[in-house]
């Protein structure tokens, strides 16, 4: 695996698409299972949460592929503006370095504990 890191924003146009469509299905998956906290409390972009939820929640009936590339033709520039706000990092294709999944738990365990 490569050393050199990037942000979203620091990747070129081709490695954003490719970022945007694995964050994209990831989004749905956890859409779907209702699990969207973690991501909507980091976005810091309410309205971007809300308008891609509300995409999903009229065409909830499409598979989680199709949701994932309606939702990125119609409100694409909600998904960027979440990008740039989480810490995920991607190799210069805009692979995740770690899975989503990954990215979840560790951004989940940085939560305070409830007593």
């Amino acid at each position: 695996m490569s050393e050199n890191t990037f942000g979203f924003n620091e990747l070129t146009d081709a490695a954003q698409d490719n970022a945007l469509k694995t964050f994209a299905k990831y989004y749905v998956r956890q859409y779907k299972q209702d699990n969207l906290e973690i991501i909507d409390a980091l976005a810091n972009d309410d309205e971007a949460v809300a308008m891609i939820n509300q995409i999903l929640e009229e065409n909830n009936y499409l598979t989680e592929a199709k949701l994932a590339d309606m939702s990125i033709a119609m409100v694409k520039s909600c998904y960027v503006k979440i990008l740039n706000e989480l810490s995920a990092r991607f190799d210069e294709d805009g692979e995740p370095v770690e899975s989503w999944e990954t990215w979840m738990q560790s951004e989940h365990a940085k939560l305070p504990q409830e007593d």
